[in-house]
């Protein structure tokens, strides 16, 4: 299993690491899930090569989770089999820089083995600005272990998105990326990147966002702001998106609701989300009447593929299958470092 976008360890991800989890007839254990997580944080990396904290695993037993032969056996083992260090990437990113990210958390994986004593430490992969080979052959030139590719695997047919979307990541160059305000992360004021080509959608969030930091509250909107907001970014009525927000937060987390009627600042940034959900269904249906509109995460890597793919085969996205771009990325990019390897060879 993938883990993304984790801050801190849970009980949750603690618990599926260790079901399963028994020991060989030569004492050895036995896993049975397996982890890769991917991190940008060097202490969320270190969060998962380490076995769990205790104080999860007697939280597990005393529930009745898992037995304390099972906690004994995880306390000696990483959380996670695998790590991918995610540097600059599409939609939620920490803008990570892959020559200082990599190195760092290749380090902190060796430590940590050293001081637990396990034979090897956890393989340490790359994703984020990936979408060349020569992109490629540099990650394993830096020493990873593997690599992931994330962007370019919007733009092709397997990709669940509209046919619109894949039209517009096909057209988009390394520099049509611009950054908005995530909207599940709102409050915090964590940032996705997103296709900028074409669209008002990171123009329009980023300035919903900066109306949420001004003002605390519905009520406190100036009359022509309201009607900016409901003509040119939502298409409805204020009154008419909190209808559907709250129907929504009534069934789904009613505690969310009560706390946005306490505190009328977080029922501003409720309704000022909905715009974000919005434009995340207007592009996945490919709505071409609100195709400014469109919420496309996508990083920089998107761009140099469609430059590399111009002329050949993969122009056209129809013809990018996941399966065989990644093994085209794969073997040019063994090209290069077998010439590479090859140049250093020569007398």
């Amino acid at each position: 299993m993938e883990a993304a976008a984790y801050t801190e360890m849970t009980s949750s991800i603690v618990r599926y690491k260790v079901t399963g989890l028994s020991c060989g007839p030569d004492g050895s254990p036995v896993i049975g899930n397996r982890i890769v997580a991917k991190v940008s944080r060097l202490e969320v990396a270190e969060a998962f090569m380490r076995p769990p904290r205790m104080e999860i695993l007697r939280e597990l037993v005393n529930a009745g989770r898992i037995t304390p032969e099972v906690a004994a056996i995880a306390s000696r083992l990483p959380i996670a089999d695998d790590i991918c260090a995610e540097a600059d990437s599409g939609g939620h990113t920490d803008r990570r820089v892959a020559l200082v990210l990599l190195p760092s958390v290749k380090l902190l994986a060796k430590r940590i083995a050293t001081e637990h004593n396990w034979p090897l430490p956890p393989r340490v992969g790359l994703a984020g600005g990936l979408g060349t080979p020569s992109a490629i052959a540099a990650a394993f030139a830096m020493g990873a272990d593997f690599v992931v590719t994330g962007s370019i695997n919007q733009c092709t047919p397997e990709a669940g998105t509209s046919d619109g979307v894949k039209e517009l990541l096909a057209t988009v160059g390394p520099q049509d990326i611009d950054f908005a305000p995530a909207g599940d992360m709102f409050e915090i004021g964590a940032r996705v990147q997103c296709v900028r080509r074409g669209q008002l959608f990171t123009s329009r969030a980023n300035r919903l966002y900066e109306i949420w930091r001004q003002y605390d509250s519905l009520d406190s909107l100036p009359t022509n702001l309201v009607t900016q907001i409901e003509q040119q970014y939502l298409r409805k009525t204020i009154p008419e998106v909190w209808a559907e927000t709250e129907a929504y937060y009534r069934k789904a987390a009613p505690e969310v609701l009560a706390s946005a009627e306490r505190v009328q600042k977080q029922k501003l940034a409720m309704v000022f989300r909905w715009y974000w959900i919005n434009a995340n269904r207007l592009a996945m249906v490919g709505d071409e009447t609100r195709k400014a509109d469109w919420q496309v995460h996508s990083g920089p890597a998107m761009g140099a593929f469609n430059e590399w793919a111009r002329g050949g085969r993969f122009e056209d996205w129809r013809s990018r299958h996941v399966d065989t771009i990644a093994l085209a990325l794969m073997e040019e990019a063994a090209v290069i470092l077998t010439e590479l390897q090859q140049m250093g060879n020569t007398p």
